[in-house]
């Protein structure tokens, strides 16, 4: 046997046909320092963490560099590792012996390999096998010819040219093992690439989820068939592939029948809300490696036992979100970089000047890139699915990333593939994972769809006409003041109020975002009279529902996905239902003395972005005490400053006037200066308080008054006087609006997503008890110009032309 030389044993393999022969002692793990002259590279414990050291600053920086070009983090690290090869840093022969010696590779190879058996583990527990049952023709279409037109062209192409094909071709099985990996998008990837790209929520994420979900499962079988073929030719036993088949069946019925309830029944006794205790987890985390452990023994791929056990387990709480809390920082921050950087490093793009030694195969890994790109985009153009959406979603299948290059590295390690062509691969992965993310990116802007084409807002629902409102809801806490807010907002026969309340849920534990009507289901992993978050929350507004039984219609919906692109969520069933408003809770939680209960940046996120994004009117509904079972909104008052935004609000004070028992007073701030310039908007206010004061002032239940102030300290001092009277106050955003009645109140600001004024009322330091609602009227509208013609217009004549909204029954939630 041919023993390799230093440079082979660096660059982590030979060419085919060899082995690597190592000699070093037997007990060298932990050096007793240099004090006693002792190299520490020459122990295996310091070596490792040296070299988990550089590669994870190499990847990080390399990352910073990339993350700007739009780049995946896996590109990132394989660069980082091709930065490190013997090709480049690697060269340096006092580099590559002081952090890379030969002996040190074995360790940090094992390393490797545990942090892919965990990587998959995690992968099957955030799967959701549900999305199968619940896929419509679409997918299964994209999820079949994506795969079989790949498979069936490396096939077809290698019978025509198989006079031309390399003997060790045939011999190896390489094309067997093309046709296998590069035919199929790999769940993992794509979900790691979605989520890089913030579009696990988007419509066009889901499809693509769903298609690889199908192709992944229905692969994960047809792969251990095939593997039992490969065992069998190997071997020259067709009995011996047949017992290895069998052996592979008795662990996936352990799994399913011993392994899946031991789980569940450890779920069920962790209480509602709470992680998985320190024992479970344990327990969950050993019947990991375990299977892997049978499925490595019985011939199979060691990642097969461990991502079969994570499918068959339920993902979310309490068992997904452990398994992220717990070992994603482990395995996605160190141990899998660790792998991909590995790859990376034993590339040898000197190799690559002659494209004999590749060619062959890297025309296969182009045909099925290719024909996979068709297979998924012939069923959407039959489909008749926009050319972007078509040609994004192609993209997204096409993407390669740690499943391509996991094989890579086994087809190195079996001498499947040589040097050379394992090189030609790496960087096929690395040109395709780099050449798809930029170009999804650049193609696919979900956001784009928001955009409305007819107003929807407060002050276009004609009086009587159902008001169709979106209330969203993160917590419990939410829901007192949400219902007071709708209590206030006087639902009857006469004004109807159709609510789309919707339970939004940060996604963990899981990889698929979820959205979908409420409904109770039974959930194996609960006991029959348990109810989840979601349960009370709807329960809570359908009792309320029930006391306003001509008024009210309630249709709940769950929304399950990250807080980065939760605002997609809100914004498309805003637009889906034609709501005219959208009511998110504030972020700061205020108690009733003052105090500050809770803050969460995630939540600010998601309301910023709903209010730049969202195609109706937006509501950010600021609770001081109202979670805690304070009053119900009794006394409601408006401070006018002028504008789109306080006409809205007043357009919302108007409909409690009108249908509620509830006390109004409206306070319009004039500035001191004598001289105000008249424009449109200043026409406009005049004209709606005039319509106001003429048709809802009553001068006992609705007041309408008039302050004149000089400056921000004056109309400070104004509210700071008034806001005690009233349990509700209901003020227009004015974002960018300067006015000399806020002038020097900007600069004090602390939440701009308020405006001025609602951050003053909203601020401790200000004290108010008073709850606070803060409105933006719709500003995203396609043909703003023929809009603002109609509008005046209406004016002129003092009518509103305003489409008819559908009317609000139950089919709508289904």
């Amino acid at each position: 046997m041919a023993v390799p030389n230093d440079e082979e044993l660096f660059l982590g393999g030979t060419d085919r046909g060899t082995r690597q022969i190592m000699c070093y002692h037997a007990v060298m793990t932990t050096s007793t320092g240099f004090w006693i002259e002792d190299n520490p590279f020459n122990f295996s414990l310091p070596t490792f963490i040296y070299q988990i050291i550089v590669i994870f600053v190499f990847s990080r920086l390399t990352h910073v560099v990339l993350r700007r070009l739009s780049q995946p983090v896996v590109v990132s690290q394989i660069v980082a590792g091709i930065i490190l090869s013997g090709d480049v840093l690697g060269r340096y022969q006092r580099f590559a012996y002081l952090i890379f010696p030969p002996y040190g590779f074995e360790q940090i190879n094992v390393a490797a390999i545990l942090a892919y058996m965990m990587f998959f583990f995690v992968v099957g527990v955030k799967a959701d096998l549900g999305l199968m049952l619940k896929v419509g023709k679409k997918a299964a279409a994209i999820a079949f010819v994506g795969t079989i037109l790949p498979a069936v062209s490396v096939y077809l192409t290698a019978k025509a040219l198989r006079h031309k094909i390399p003997h060790h071709f045939m011999e190896a099985q390489v094309l067997l093992a093309v046709a296998d990996k590069w035919s199929i998008t790999s769940f993992a990837v794509l979900s790691c690439l979605l989520s890089e790209l913030n579009l696990l929520s988007s419509k066009l994420g889901r499809l693509a989820m769903s298609a690889t979900l199908i192709s992944d499962f229905i692969h994960l079988f047809l792969a251990t068939f095939i593997k039992t073929y490969l065992l069998s030719m190997k071997l020259h036993s067709g009995w011996k592939g047949l017992s290895a088949l069998l052996c592979f069946c008795c662990v996936v019925a352990l799994i399913l029948f011993v392994l899946r309830p031991i789980v569940l029944w450890l779920i069920r006794r962790t209480p509602e809300g709470a992680l998985l205790d320190e024992a479970s987890f344990v327990a969950v985390l050993t019947m990991a490696l375990a299977c892997g452990a049978l499925t490595a023994i019985t011939g199979f791929d060691v990642i097969t036992g461990p991502f079969f056990l994570g499918l068959v387990l339920p993902g979310g709480a309490p068992l997904g979100a452990t398994v992220v809390r717990r070992m994603d920082g482990l395995v996605m921050g160190i141990l899998l970089p660790t792998n991909i950087v590995m790859a990376g490093m034993a590339t040898r793009i000197s190799v690559l000047a002659g494209a004999r030694h590749w060619g062959m195969l890297e025309m296969f890994l182009l045909i099925c890139v290719v024909t996979k790109f068709l297979g998924v985009t012939l069923p959407c153009f039959y489909c008749r699915m926009p050319h972007r959406d078509t040609l994004s979603l192609g993209l997204m299948m096409i993407s390669k990333g740690i499943f391509e290059v996991c094989a890579a590295i086994r087809w190195h390690e079996d001498r499947v593939v040589d040097n050379g062509e394992y090189t030609m691969v790496i960087v096929t992965v690395l040109v395709v994972g780099g050449g798809t993310a930029p170009l999804i990116k650049y193609l696919y802007h979900p956001e784009d769809r928001f955009v409305a084409y007819k107003r929807r807002t407060l002050q276009h629902v004609r009086p009587g006409d159902e008001l169709r409102l979106l209330a969203c809801v993160h917590k419990q806490d939410d829901v007192h003041p949400v219902l007071a807010l709708l209590e206030a907002s006087g639902p009857s026969p006469d004004a109807p109020i159709c609510t789309y309340l919707l339970h939004l849920v940060q996604l963990v534990g899981r990889a698929d975002a979820v959205f979908h009507p409420h409904r109770r289901h039974r959930n194996p992993c609960t006991s029959a009279t348990s109810l989840s978050e979601s349960d009370h929350i709807v329960n809570a507004f359908q009792l309320f529902a029930r006391q306003h039984p001509d008024g009210l219609s309630v249709l709940p919906y769950v929304c399950i996905s990250p807080y980065n692109t939760m605002y997609s969520d809100i914004c498309s069933l805003a637009l889906d239902k034609k709501a005219a408003l959208v009511i998110l809770p504030f972020h700061k939680k205020v108690n009733t003395d003052g105090s500050i209960n809770s803050v969460s940046p995630a939540i600010h996120a998601v309301n910023v972005n709903v209010l730049q994004y969202a195609p109706c009117s937006v509501g950010i509904l600021v609770d001081n005490g109202l979670s805690s079972g304070g009053p119900l909104l009794e006394r409601a008052a408006i401070y006018f400053l002028g504008g789109a935004d306080d006409r809205e609000a007043l357009a919302y004070g108007v409909r409690m006037a009108d249908h509620a028992a509830i006390a109004l007073t409206v306070i319009r701030l004039l500035p001191l200066e004598a001289g105000k310039q008249e424009g449109r908007e200043e026409r406009m206010d005049d004209r709606m308080l005039k319509q106001f004061q003429h048709k809802v002032v009553d001068g006992n239940r609705v007041v309408y008054r008039e302050e004149v102030v000089k400056g921000g300290e004056g109309t400070v001092d104004v509210i700071r006087e008034t806001s005690p009277e009233f349990s509700l106050l209901i003020v227009g955003r004015r974002a960018g609006k300067e006015s000399p009645l806020t002038v020097g109140m900007s600069m004090w600001s602390e939440y701009p997503e308020l405006g001025v004024i609602g951050d003053l009322l909203a601020s401790t330091d200000f004290g108010s008890r008073a709850s606070t609602l803060v409105v933006q009227q719709q500003v995203w509208v396609v043909g703003e110009a023929a809009l603002a013609a109609e509008s005046r217009t209406n004016a002129a004549t003092g009518s509103q032309v305003v489409p008819e909204p559908e009317e609000c029954t139950q089919s709508d939630g289904k």
